[in-house]
């Protein structure tokens, strides 16, 4: 591993422990997400070539979140963006940032100059009847592509290798039409947010991470997460799910073999530097 990427994995690792910290002094439940939670099964802590931490809140516990952080004070340089708090924060979920460092990423079709952060997802109720159940699940992919294509050169990343043939389709018709223009991002999400709420998280049993890497293959019977349980993470614990076998079968497959070298999700990491030692 490169000492840029360690150094940007330990600046992210300090952010979940404010996290953490503060789920623990009010409460909040959370569980860790996709390949934070894959890290911690298999490498207790990042996967090696991992730049990127992810946390699911239940929706209500999110809120909550978001109406502490509105008022509390959290370290120096440390902050909590979501696009409602934010003017030029144009996605779904949350992220608290550290400002100490930044990160220039390649993938996107613009570089993105950028700092550390850990991303935090709020989790969605979905109905318990099957029918309506997938009647939602489709709803709710037609309005995140309308968003993925409002804000497509900021957010898309054009590289990423291994996506299937209908997503290649939509990456064609992002690169070679107008479509970004007639969809307005601030729309789109609004959208997104009143679907993704209609159905209340603590009357059903199924949830969603809807926004993730892994869309609805991160939808679960709550039996699999349940009260969450305690995994060791670099020098730190932290919350997944009770069943993580279950959970990490459903989305990785063979989830203990590491991928081949030229699968791995790399995140066009280019550099990093310390904000307080350049000029």
């Amino acid at each position: 591993m490169n000492s840029e990427l360690r150094d940007l994995q330990l600046h992210e690792l300090r952010l979940l422990k404010i996290f953490q910290r503060l789920c623990k002094d009010h409460g909040l439940r959370y569980f860790a997400l996709g390949g934070t939670l894959l890290g911690a099964v298999r490498h207790k802590g990042f996967i090696p070539w991992d730049d990127d931490i992810d946390v699911g809140v239940p929706r209500p516990d999110y809120d909550r979140l978001c109406q502490i952080l509105a008022v509390e004070t959290l370290d120096a340089n440390i902050r909590f963006c979501t696009y409602r708090n934010t003017q030029s924060y144009i996605r779904f979920f949350g992220r608290l940032e550290n400002t100490d460092l930044r990160i220039v990423r390649h993938g996107k079709i613009k570089g993105e100059q950028t700092i550390a952060w850990i991303d935090i997802f709020p989790l969605g109720g979905m109905p318990n009847n099957s029918f309506f159940r997938k009647l939602k699940s489709f709803y709710v992919l037609v309005l995140r592509t309308l968003y993925r294509f409002s804000c497509f050169d900021q957010l898309v990343n054009v590289n990423k290798t291994g996506r299937p043939w209908h997503e290649k389709i939509l990456i064609f018709i992002g690169l070679h039409t107008p479509i970004q223009k007639f969809f307005g991002t601030m729309t789109c999400l609004n959208w997104l947010e009143k679907t993704l709420t209609s159905t209340p998280y603590d009357k059903t049993d199924y949830f969603v991470n809807a926004m993730g890497a892994y869309k609805f293959k991160e939808m679960f019977h709550k039996k699999y997460y349940g009260e969450g349980r305690a995994y060791p993470f670099e020098d730190t614990l932290i919350q997944g799910p009770v069943d993580y076998d279950f959970v990490c079968k459903q989305l990785y497959g063979d989830y203990m073999t590491p991928p081949a070298e030229d699968k791995r999700n790399h995140h066009g990491l280019q550099k990093i530097a310390s904000l307080t030692t350049e000029g």
